[in-house]
């Protein structure tokens, strides 16, 4: 099947940039010294996570149980959960635990109490990572609080666990208007971890962090650097990228290697209406902060070259609608005409198809699964 063949709007994943990607952060990881366990909730799918495997990946990062317990079945044995556990997902994570190593991630001590009686009970001991707060304020304990240290002093000795480390995401990079803003914010974030493993080695051997982790795709994908004590990174994006990743200067158009094939369905003096909606590109609006024009996402040549289109800007989605607005330099386009659109967030637009169509060239190569759910998925 070839893209102009297609029902729309569709999922499309360029193999030739995915694979690109893929073995430029691996690379840049060696180089760096440090572990590559990339966050697989961007694309969820096993064969990209067998991919970043055979390029090095020391293991997975995932956000949802369902996410866990799909990877495990597949053969992933070395899983972070990297959202704080809640006591209803401590029987999944335990029955993961029977096929895979999990590190799980706590940062309140009610919960800490609460899953030791549970690992006591079942006669079993999980892997701890405490998540700390390095200056996004969403989880974790603040590094330099004195809760920090005395967290990790609970976790250590609460019967059933194990503290393994730390970890944070750096996720207020996000907000930065500069790549050399985003460069200071991750460096900042480096030694705030630094010091925070120093100081849990210095109150007691026994608290020296096996692991130490960062992670975001900004980061990255900017760095040069890596502070010695940084044992580990967790980038998800990057196998994709996107637009907010463009804006940012995080990446190039042509690294992108996610995008939505739509159909016109609408021509008027003033715009052109497309058949991607908020359900197939998500309403991120992508970086506000940087005060751009909105748009959600960049309309392309379907060429497969990446070149944006002038004169077309998506300024408004309904539920399977998508409004592009037309300049007087705008190409024509009729009904029926095939755009294709780099969304803003490429995870979330995964997110809400089944299947990526892969190509190469503008030939569709394999149709692989979407392994997208929630906790009400490890109920059944």
């Amino acid at each position: 099947m070839r893209v102009e063949s297609f029902v729309t709007p569709a999922l499309l994943l360029d193999r030739h940039r995915l694979e690109r990607n893929i073995r430029r952060m691996a690379e840049k990881a060696r180089r760096l010294g440090v572990a590559l366990r990339p966050h697989i909730k961007t694309h969820k799918c096993v064969e990209i996570a067998k991919i970043q495997r055979n390029h090095g990946a020391t293991g997975i990062t995932v956000s949802t149980v369902y996410e866990a317990m799909t990877f495990a079945r597949a053969g992933f044995d070395d899983i972070t959960y990297a959202v704080p556990l809640s006591p209803d997902k401590f029987q999944p994570v335990r029955e993961i635990a029977d096929a895979a190593r999990i590190k799980i991630l706590l940062d309140n001590p009610t919960t800490v109490d609460r899953l030791s009686d549970f690992c006591v009970e079942q006669g079993i001991s999980l892997d701890v990572m405490m998540k700390v707060d390095v200056g996004y304020h969403r989880c974790g304990v603040t590094y330099d609080s004195p809760e920090a240290v005395h967290l990790a002093e609970r976790i250590h000795a609460a019967p059933g666990l194990r503290f393994v480390g730390i970890l944070t995401h750096e996720g207020h990079v996000y907000d930065a208007s500069t790549t050399a803003e985003i460069r200071r914010r991750v460096d900042d974030a480096q030694r705030a971890m630094v010091s925070l493993a120093r100081k849990l080695k210095e109150r007691n051997a026994a608290l020296a962090p096996e692991v130490v982790s960062i992670g975001s795709t900004p980061g990255m994908s900017l760095v040069e650097e890596i502070a010695d004590g940084i044992t580990e990174v967790r980038p998800g994006n990057y196998v994709f990228y996107d637009y907010e990743q463009v804006l940012l200067g995080s990446c190039g158009i042509d690294d992108c290697a996610l995008t939505v094939v739509a159909s016109v369905v609408g021509v008027y003096d003033d715009r052109i209406v497309i058949d991607a909606g908020a359900t197939a590109l998500s309403v991120d609006p992508g970086p506000e902060h940087l005060n751009l024009q909105r748009a959600f996402g960049r309309i392309v040549r379907i060429n497969g070259e990446r070149a944006e289109i002038p004169g077309l800007t998506i300024v408004s989605l309904s539920q399977e609608h998508g409004k592009v607005r037309l300049e007087d330099n705008a190409d024509k386009l009729t009904i029926g005409d095939h755009v294709e659109i780099v969304p803003n967030h490429s995870c979330l637009t995964a997110n809400l198809f089944d299947t990526y169509h892969v190509i190469e060239g503008n030939k569709v190569v394999a149709r692989w699964r979407i392994s997208r759910g929630h906790c009400g998925s490890a109920n059944v």
